[in-house]
């Protein structure tokens, strides 16, 4: 793995920012525009935000080249066969990064990292609600097989809502500024931001990115340019201190 995925990436006091679940050309660009450092797009089945393979291409193919791109998928309880399928029809997107935002087992994500012809980066959520040991545990267990680590909202059992994110819920942010502590891999928080908490969450938890997705949208699907600028705005200028 790269020397630069290692924790020594956080020391830049100047916060990322990932605007996730774009379903069109438009807002990708008019993200990456107001300064976005990386856009993502939901290849999901069955969940709001969901975009196909093809159209990620074309809004990747429209971003400005310094741009991160990101995908994210859920692979639960997918055989490692079908899952290096999907890997090489991902690549051909022309994606940075992939983000594992389901279950996938740490098994499966270090064959994925053996096994990955590309230089694409993985990502891998870890929900956080409840147990704090269980979050942490969860953190450290797959840091050395992934570039980084997001933080969302846990899903509520039994919410039936389908979504793996873009919930528009916080979680404790204790928790995560603790894994911050912890984790040797950047650390990206998510869940539950807008641009009036995005700066109090950067300066208590100083992940090395934050992302969001429901918290800049005019309505589902559809990014509000004044809500993105304000939001990394807000990120940019927080007072982050040094670790």
């Amino acid at each position: 793995m790269k020397k630069e995925n290692t924790k020594e990436m956080c020391g830049n006091t100047n916060t990322k920012v990932k605007i996730c679940g774009n379903t069109n050309v438009a807002d990708a660009i008019m993200a990456a525009k107001a300064g976005a450092d990386a856009v993502g797009v939901i290849n999901v089945a069955n969940t709001r935000r969901y975009i196909d393979l093809k159209d990620a291409k074309r809004i990747f193919e429209a971003l400005p080249v310094f741009v991160l791109k990101v995908v994210v998928v859920a692979w639960d309880n997918m055989r490692v066969e079908v899952v290096h399928d999907k890997m090489e029809l991902i690549e051909e997107t022309g994606a940075d990064c992939i983000q594992l935002h389901g279950e996938e087992p740490v098994e499966l994500v270090a064959d994925l990292r053996k096994s990955m012809k590309s230089g694409i980066r993985i990502i891998k959520k870890i929900g956080v609600g409840g147990d704090k040991k269980e979050c942490m545990e969860n953190a450290l267990a797959y840091e050395s097989v992934v570039d980084a680590i997001l933080l969302d909202t846990a899903a509520a059992a039994g919410g039936g809502t389908g979504e793996i994110g873009g919930t528009g819920k916080e979680h404790d942010w204790n928790i995560s500024k603790e894994i911050v502590e912890r984790v040797k891999k950047p650390v990206i928080l998510a869940g539950g931001l807008n641009p009036d908490n995005v700066a109090k969450a950067i300066n208590h938890v100083m992940p090395y990115a934050v992302d969001v997705s429901s918290g800049v949208e005019r309505e589902v699907r559809k990014k509000d340019e004044t809500k993105v600028k304000r939001f990394i705005e807000a990120a940019k200028s927080a007072a982050v201190k040094s670790p």
